[in-house]
């Protein structure tokens, strides 16, 4: 038995016709137009929201520390150059300098804009603090951030250990309890 084969009829495709490559590089091009945006917010983030995520992660741990460790733990804001520290409230007044002159600094061109503390007090210049107590109770505060024409409300639930976030600047009354005393 002998097999014929033929040369004409079927040819074999070795390539892709000018229509596919097309196609394909038009699926490639819609895909990179959608994928981009998002990807470069992932790559490079927001810096507000950098900046929440970071005040957020502070405040928790924070807490957690002051409990665990049964000291008061101060959280120390410069409102003017938008930096932070932390100090026991058992450390010497000499370490607290020393802390005092490597702050941490909040993503940049984040600004703080003001603090409301204790009394709707707000504060826009000079320093902000906020205590963590070994009680699990903090000072209440409300911080408002902003990142060019973005701002971010940050508000510290003294109690409850739970932190409010707004993507815009909000006016939230602080109360406090007399019975607290924070300072």
């Amino acid at each position: 038995m002998s097999i014929k084969t033929s040369t004409t009829g079927n040819l074999n495709k070795r390539g892709f016709t000018l229509v596919e490559l097309l196609l394909v590089i038009v699926l490639i091009g819609v895909v990179l137009v959608l994928a981009v945006p998002s990807t470069r917010d992932v790559l490079t983030g927001d810096n507000l929201k950098k900046a929440s995520r970071q005040f957020i992660g502070l405040e928790r741990k924070l807490r957690a520390d002051a409990v665990r460790d049964q000291i008061d733990y101060i959280l120390c804001m410069n409102l003017p150059s938008s930096t932070y520290w932390v100090f026991a409230s058992d450390m010497t007044p000499e370490k607290q300098d020393e802390i005092k002159k490597r702050p941490q600094h909040l993503p940049s061109d984040v600004v703080i804009l003001d603090i409301a503390g204790e009394n709707n007090k707000k504060q826009s210049a000079d320093e902000a603090r906020i205590k963590f107590g070994k009680n699990n109770v903090c000072s209440p505060a409300v911080i408002h951030l902003a990142h060019e024409e973005d701002k971010m409300t940050i508000v510290i639930n003294p109690f409850l250990g739970v932190t409010d976030v707004y993507d815009k600047y909000v006016d939230i009354p602080v109360t406090v309890s007399k019975e607290l005393s924070f300072r």
